[in-house]
Protein backbone atom coordinates (compact mmCIF):
# COMPACT_ATOMS: atom_id res chain seq x y z
CA UNK A 1 0.00 0.00 0.00
CA UNK A 2 1.60 2.92 -1.08
CA UNK A 3 0.37 5.69 1.49
CA UNK A 4 0.94 9.76 1.88
CA UNK A 5 3.69 10.24 4.85
CA UNK A 6 2.63 10.09 8.00
CA UNK A 7 2.89 13.10 10.42
CA UNK A 8 3.33 13.79 14.36
CA UNK A 9 1.68 16.96 15.36
CA UNK A 10 2.98 15.76 19.06
CA UNK A 11 6.33 14.21 19.93
CA UNK A 12 8.06 14.43 22.99
CA UNK A 13 11.32 12.38 22.05
CA UNK A 14 12.43 9.48 20.57
CA UNK A 15 15.54 7.39 19.91
CA UNK A 16 16.97 8.21 23.42
CA UNK A 17 16.81 11.88 22.21
CA UNK A 18 14.55 14.59 24.79
CA UNK A 19 12.95 17.27 22.94
CA UNK A 20 12.56 19.78 25.81
CA UNK A 21 16.26 19.88 26.16
CA UNK A 22 17.99 18.87 22.94
CA UNK A 23 21.26 18.66 24.77
CA UNK A 24 23.18 16.65 21.73
CA UNK A 25 22.11 17.87 18.48
CA UNK A 26 23.43 15.12 16.86
CA UNK A 27 21.20 12.72 18.60
CA UNK A 28 19.15 14.07 15.67
CA UNK A 29 20.41 11.75 13.21
CA UNK A 30 19.45 9.00 15.40
CA UNK A 31 16.03 10.23 15.93
CA UNK A 32 15.21 10.58 12.13
CA UNK A 33 16.83 7.55 11.47
CA UNK A 34 13.38 6.61 14.12
CA UNK A 35 11.29 7.88 12.56
CA UNK A 36 11.34 7.48 8.81
CA UNK A 37 11.24 3.56 10.05
CA UNK A 38 7.97 4.25 11.21
CA UNK A 39 6.52 5.85 8.38
CA UNK A 40 6.69 9.60 9.57
CA UNK A 41 8.09 12.13 7.11
CA UNK A 42 7.38 15.23 9.18
CA UNK A 43 7.01 16.05 12.69
CA UNK A 44 6.65 18.49 14.98
CA UNK A 45 9.39 18.27 17.90
CA UNK A 46 7.09 18.51 21.24
CA UNK A 47 8.47 21.24 24.07
CA UNK A 48 6.52 20.73 27.31
CA UNK A 49 6.51 23.01 30.01
CA UNK A 50 10.15 24.07 31.34
CA UNK A 51 11.73 27.76 32.87
CA UNK A 52 11.11 30.34 30.17
CA UNK A 53 15.42 30.58 29.60
CA UNK A 54 15.64 27.20 28.81
CA UNK A 55 12.31 27.29 26.50
CA UNK A 56 13.63 30.09 24.52
CA UNK A 57 16.81 28.19 24.24
CA UNK A 58 15.14 24.99 22.98
CA UNK A 59 13.12 27.06 20.76
CA UNK A 60 16.73 28.42 18.91
CA UNK A 61 17.67 25.20 18.71
CA UNK A 62 15.01 22.97 16.65
CA UNK A 63 14.92 26.41 14.58
CA UNK A 64 18.89 25.94 13.44
CA UNK A 65 17.51 22.39 13.31
CA UNK A 66 14.95 22.93 11.13
CA UNK A 67 16.90 24.89 8.79
CA UNK A 68 19.77 22.54 8.50
CA UNK A 69 17.05 19.55 7.63
CA UNK A 70 15.49 21.98 4.50
CA UNK A 71 19.11 22.54 3.26
CA UNK A 72 19.78 18.33 3.49
CA UNK A 73 19.82 16.16 0.64
CA UNK A 74 16.30 14.88 -0.21
CA UNK A 75 15.06 17.82 1.78
CA UNK A 76 16.18 15.76 4.98
CA UNK A 77 13.29 13.94 5.52
CA UNK A 78 11.79 13.28 7.89
CA UNK A 79 11.04 17.33 7.73
CA UNK A 80 10.73 19.02 11.29
CA UNK A 81 7.57 21.00 10.23
CA UNK A 82 7.43 23.34 13.03
CA UNK A 83 7.63 22.99 17.06
CA UNK A 84 4.53 22.49 18.99
CA UNK A 85 5.05 24.11 22.48
CA UNK A 86 2.63 22.27 25.01
CA UNK A 87 2.39 25.41 28.07
CA UNK A 88 3.80 26.50 29.71
CA UNK A 89 -0.26 28.06 29.89
CA UNK A 90 -1.65 25.33 31.63
CA UNK A 91 -4.25 24.43 34.35
CA UNK A 92 -2.31 23.25 37.48
CA UNK A 93 -5.43 20.78 37.99
CA UNK A 94 -4.57 18.57 35.15
CA UNK A 95 -0.68 19.25 35.02
CA UNK A 96 0.25 15.54 34.10
CA UNK A 97 3.73 15.22 33.36
CA UNK A 98 3.97 18.72 33.07
CA UNK A 99 6.34 20.14 36.42
CA UNK A 100 3.75 22.44 38.50
CA UNK A 101 6.53 25.02 39.33
CA UNK A 102 7.21 25.61 35.61
CA UNK A 103 3.43 26.69 34.56
CA UNK A 104 2.44 29.83 33.80
CA UNK A 105 -0.44 32.11 33.60
CA UNK A 106 -1.46 33.30 29.83
CA UNK A 107 0.45 36.05 28.57
CA UNK A 108 0.29 37.55 25.38
CA UNK A 109 2.65 40.17 25.44
CA UNK A 110 5.75 37.39 26.82
CA UNK A 111 4.33 34.96 24.42
CA UNK A 112 4.90 37.47 21.70
CA UNK A 113 8.01 38.31 22.76
CA UNK A 114 9.38 34.14 22.58
CA UNK A 115 7.73 34.39 18.82
CA UNK A 116 9.52 37.34 17.93
CA UNK A 117 12.89 35.33 18.85
CA UNK A 118 12.48 32.57 16.41
CA UNK A 119 10.21 33.74 13.98
CA UNK A 120 8.19 31.28 12.03
CA UNK A 121 9.08 27.85 13.91
CA UNK A 122 5.89 27.82 15.76
CA UNK A 123 2.98 25.77 14.61
CA UNK A 124 0.89 25.13 17.36
CA UNK A 125 0.40 25.78 21.02
CA UNK A 126 -1.19 23.91 23.69
CA UNK A 127 -3.08 25.86 26.49
CA UNK A 128 -5.73 25.84 28.93
CA UNK A 129 -8.07 28.35 27.34
CA UNK A 130 -10.57 29.20 31.00
CA UNK A 131 -7.08 30.31 32.14
CA UNK A 132 -7.31 34.14 33.03
CA UNK A 133 -5.50 35.81 29.71
CA UNK A 134 -6.00 32.62 27.63
CA UNK A 135 -8.75 34.83 25.54
CA UNK A 136 -5.77 37.33 24.52
CA UNK A 137 -2.92 34.90 23.78
CA UNK A 138 -5.13 32.97 21.37
CA UNK A 139 -5.91 36.21 19.30
CA UNK A 140 -2.03 36.66 19.15
CA UNK A 141 -1.16 33.41 18.15
CA UNK A 142 -4.02 33.47 15.35
CA UNK A 143 -2.62 36.83 14.09
CA UNK A 144 0.90 34.98 13.46
CA UNK A 145 -1.13 31.66 11.93
CA UNK A 146 -0.73 29.69 14.91
CA UNK A 147 -2.95 26.35 15.31
CA UNK A 148 -4.03 26.41 19.13
CA UNK A 149 -4.71 23.58 21.00
CA UNK A 150 -6.97 22.86 23.87
CA UNK A 151 -4.99 20.73 26.82
CA UNK A 152 -4.03 19.77 30.25
CA UNK A 153 -7.41 22.11 31.05
CA UNK A 154 -10.13 22.54 33.71
CA UNK A 155 -12.39 23.74 31.20
CA UNK A 156 -16.37 23.38 31.41
CA UNK A 157 -18.60 22.71 28.35
CA UNK A 158 -19.20 26.95 28.17
CA UNK A 159 -15.90 27.57 28.76
CA UNK A 160 -14.66 25.52 25.91
CA UNK A 161 -17.42 26.43 23.68
CA UNK A 162 -16.40 30.06 23.71
CA UNK A 163 -12.76 28.91 23.53
CA UNK A 164 -13.64 27.20 19.97
CA UNK A 165 -15.60 30.21 18.92
CA UNK A 166 -12.14 32.48 19.55
CA UNK A 167 -10.30 30.19 17.45
CA UNK A 168 -8.91 26.88 19.13
CA UNK A 169 -9.18 24.24 16.38
CA UNK A 170 -7.81 21.16 18.00
CA UNK A 171 -8.09 19.61 21.70
CA UNK A 172 -5.01 18.18 22.85
CA UNK A 173 -4.53 14.30 23.74
CA UNK A 174 -8.84 14.37 23.97
CA UNK A 175 -9.83 12.47 27.35
CA UNK A 176 -6.06 12.77 28.85
CA UNK A 177 -5.11 15.60 31.42
CA UNK A 178 -8.37 17.29 31.33
CA UNK A 179 -12.08 17.65 32.71
CA UNK A 180 -13.68 14.50 32.63
CA UNK A 181 -17.14 13.76 30.65
CA UNK A 182 -19.97 14.02 33.14
CA UNK A 183 -23.26 13.52 32.29
CA UNK A 184 -24.43 16.77 33.95
CA UNK A 185 -21.62 19.03 32.97
CA UNK A 186 -20.21 16.97 29.56
CA UNK A 187 -16.87 20.15 29.76
CA UNK A 188 -14.08 20.21 27.00
CA UNK A 189 -14.40 16.85 26.35
CA UNK A 190 -18.01 16.67 25.30
CA UNK A 191 -18.23 20.08 23.78
CA UNK A 192 -15.11 18.89 21.41
CA UNK A 193 -16.66 15.74 20.50
CA UNK A 194 -19.76 17.63 19.49
CA UNK A 195 -18.06 21.11 17.49
CA UNK A 196 -17.47 19.75 13.55
CA UNK A 197 -14.38 22.61 13.22
CA UNK A 198 -12.41 21.02 16.14
CA UNK A 199 -10.08 18.17 15.47
CA UNK A 200 -8.93 15.39 18.31
CA UNK A 201 -5.60 14.82 19.04
CA UNK A 202 -5.56 10.80 20.34
CA UNK A 203 -2.54 8.57 21.41
CA UNK A 204 -4.06 5.06 20.43
CA UNK A 205 -1.64 3.14 22.85
CA UNK A 206 -4.71 1.78 23.94
CA UNK A 207 -2.68 2.57 27.33
CA UNK A 208 -4.09 6.14 27.92
CA UNK A 209 -7.34 5.36 26.19
CA UNK A 210 -9.21 2.16 26.22
CA UNK A 211 -9.91 0.73 22.51
CA UNK A 212 -13.92 1.57 23.26
CA UNK A 213 -13.23 5.22 23.81
CA UNK A 214 -10.93 5.30 21.23
CA UNK A 215 -13.54 3.88 18.21
CA UNK A 216 -16.52 6.17 19.88
CA UNK A 217 -14.70 9.01 19.28
CA UNK A 218 -13.42 8.32 15.72
CA UNK A 219 -17.12 6.92 15.17
CA UNK A 220 -18.63 10.74 16.57
CA UNK A 221 -16.05 13.01 15.03
CA UNK A 222 -15.16 11.07 11.89
CA UNK A 223 -11.46 10.18 10.53
CA UNK A 224 -11.58 13.93 9.21
CA UNK A 225 -11.50 15.99 12.46
CA UNK A 226 -9.46 12.91 14.15
CA UNK A 227 -5.13 13.13 14.28
CA UNK A 228 -3.31 9.91 15.89
CA UNK A 229 -0.34 11.61 17.78
CA UNK A 230 2.30 9.65 19.56
CA UNK A 231 3.01 12.02 22.42
CA UNK A 232 5.96 9.75 22.72
CA UNK A 233 8.85 10.01 25.43
CA UNK A 234 13.02 9.59 24.59
CA UNK A 235 12.10 5.96 25.97
CA UNK A 236 10.41 5.03 22.28
CA UNK A 237 12.56 2.87 20.38
CA UNK A 238 14.92 1.90 23.10
CA UNK A 239 15.52 -0.79 25.51
CA UNK A 240 13.65 -1.27 28.84
CA UNK A 241 15.27 0.82 31.56
CA UNK A 242 15.33 4.79 33.49
CA UNK A 243 14.30 7.65 31.18
CA UNK A 244 13.76 10.93 31.28
CA UNK A 245 11.43 13.86 30.16
CA UNK A 246 12.26 17.27 30.27
CA UNK A 247 14.81 16.84 33.42
CA UNK A 248 12.14 14.04 35.37
CA UNK A 249 13.43 10.91 35.87
CA UNK A 250 10.72 8.37 34.68
CA UNK A 251 10.36 4.56 35.13
CA UNK A 252 9.04 2.55 31.65
CA UNK A 253 6.87 -0.08 31.82
CA UNK A 254 3.66 -0.05 29.24
CA UNK A 255 4.23 3.66 28.98
CA UNK A 256 6.58 6.17 30.62
CA UNK A 257 5.80 6.96 33.96
CA UNK A 258 6.87 9.62 36.79
CA UNK A 259 7.39 8.09 40.19
CA UNK A 260 4.18 8.53 40.85
CA UNK A 261 2.46 6.26 38.62
CA UNK A 262 1.71 9.48 36.32
CA UNK A 263 1.65 8.85 32.49
CA UNK A 264 4.45 10.74 31.12
CA UNK A 265 4.21 10.20 27.25
CA UNK A 266 4.17 6.84 25.36
CA UNK A 267 6.39 4.60 23.39
CA UNK A 268 3.85 4.66 20.59
CA UNK A 269 4.93 5.25 16.95
CA UNK A 270 2.30 6.39 14.45
CA UNK A 271 2.62 2.92 12.12
CA UNK A 272 1.67 0.94 15.70
CA UNK A 273 -0.84 3.91 16.05
CA UNK A 274 -2.56 2.40 12.46
CA UNK A 275 -2.35 -0.99 13.36
CA UNK A 276 -3.65 -0.70 16.70
CA UNK A 277 -6.62 1.11 14.97
CA UNK A 278 -6.70 -1.86 12.39
CA UNK A 279 -7.11 -3.72 15.05
CA UNK A 280 -9.94 -2.74 16.96
CA UNK A 281 -11.58 -2.68 13.39
CA UNK A 282 -11.00 0.58 11.59
CA UNK A 283 -10.29 0.80 8.14
CA UNK A 284 -6.88 0.97 6.98
CA UNK A 285 -7.88 3.90 4.68
CA UNK A 286 -9.06 5.71 7.48
CA UNK A 287 -6.32 5.23 9.60
CA UNK A 288 -3.67 5.91 7.49
CA UNK A 289 -5.05 9.73 6.91
CA UNK A 290 -5.76 10.22 10.30
CA UNK A 291 -1.83 10.10 10.50
CA UNK A 292 -1.44 11.96 7.12
CA UNK A 293 -3.98 14.09 5.64
CA UNK A 294 -5.84 15.12 9.36
CA UNK A 295 -2.01 16.25 10.39
CA UNK A 296 -1.28 17.96 7.25
CA UNK A 297 -4.97 19.66 7.32
CA UNK A 298 -4.33 21.16 11.16
CA UNK A 299 -0.95 22.43 9.85
CA UNK A 300 -2.53 24.02 6.34
CA UNK A 301 0.07 22.02 4.19
CA UNK A 302 -1.75 20.84 1.05
CA UNK A 303 1.29 19.20 0.01
CA UNK A 304 1.59 16.92 2.33
CA UNK A 305 -0.66 14.32 3.61
CA UNK A 306 -1.87 13.38 0.08
CA UNK A 307 -1.04 11.43 -2.76
CA UNK A 308 -1.95 14.28 -6.07
CA UNK A 309 -0.53 16.23 -8.76
CA UNK A 310 1.46 19.47 -6.53
CA UNK A 311 1.72 17.24 -3.64
CA UNK A 312 5.24 16.92 -2.13
CA UNK A 313 5.31 13.03 -2.95
CA UNK A 314 6.68 12.54 0.59
CA UNK A 315 5.59 8.50 0.75
CA UNK A 316 5.59 5.39 2.29
CA UNK A 317 5.05 2.19 1.01
CA UNK A 318 3.61 -0.61 3.52
CA UNK A 319 3.74 -4.57 3.37
CA UNK A 320 1.02 -6.42 3.89
CA UNK A 321 1.17 -5.70 7.09
CA UNK A 322 1.28 -2.12 7.38
CA UNK A 323 4.85 -2.58 7.66
CA UNK A 324 7.21 0.44 6.77
CA UNK A 325 9.11 -0.85 3.59
CA UNK A 326 10.39 2.24 1.40
CA UNK A 327 9.81 6.26 2.41
CA UNK A 328 10.29 8.52 -0.49
CA UNK A 329 11.35 12.25 0.20
CA UNK A 330 9.37 14.19 -2.87
CA UNK A 331 9.57 11.05 -4.85
CA UNK A 332 13.11 10.06 -4.35
CA UNK A 333 13.17 6.68 -2.37
CA UNK A 334 15.28 7.72 0.98
CA UNK A 335 14.64 4.97 3.57
CA UNK A 336 13.84 1.00 2.77
CA UNK A 337 13.90 -1.74 5.31
CA UNK A 338 17.37 -3.01 5.43
CA UNK A 339 18.81 0.89 5.45
CA UNK A 340 19.77 0.66 1.56
CA UNK A 341 17.28 2.88 -0.68
CA UNK A 342 16.47 1.09 -3.94
CA UNK A 343 16.74 2.75 -7.06
CA UNK A 344 14.63 5.47 -7.96
CA UNK A 345 11.86 4.14 -11.10
CA UNK A 346 9.54 5.73 -13.19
Amino acid sequence: MLAPGLIDLQINGCAGVDFATLGDPAGLDRVHRFLLGTGVTGYLPTLISTPLPQLRETLRRWQEAARRRESAPAKGLPRILGVHVEGPYLNPAFAGAHPKQHLRSPDAAEFAGILDEVPGIVKLVTLAPELPGAEALIEAARRRRIVVSAGHTNATFEQARQAFRSGVRMVTHLFNAMRPLHHREPGIVGASLLDDRVVAGLIADLVHLHPAVVRMVIERKGWKRTALVTDAAAAAGQPAGPSSLAGQALTVSDAPRLPSGTLAGSLLTLDQAIRNLMAIGVPVREAVLMASAVPAAVLRRPDLGRIAVGGRADLVLFDRSMRVRTVYASGTPVFTRGGIAPPATE
